[in-house]
């Protein structure tokens, strides 16, 4: 796997368990756990993205 992937997987899954904690315990570190999602799947998302734009510039 690449590296984004497993950024990505590892932060998605960070971010859910504080969202898990926070749903069930300390609702304010939904502050934590929302972005740490949304940087997860980004990560996911857009893997290859830097290889794409750097084959159209040569």
């Amino acid at each position: 796997m690449r590296s984004q992937v497993l950024w990505g997987i590892a932060l998605t899954a960070i971010g859910a368990a504080i969202a898990a904690i926070a749903i069930l315990v300390i609702p304010f570190l939904l502050i934590y756990g929302v972005p740490l999602i949304a940087i997860g799947l980004a990560l996911i998302i857009w893997q290859g993205r830097e290889e794409i734009i750097d084959a159209i510039r040569e």
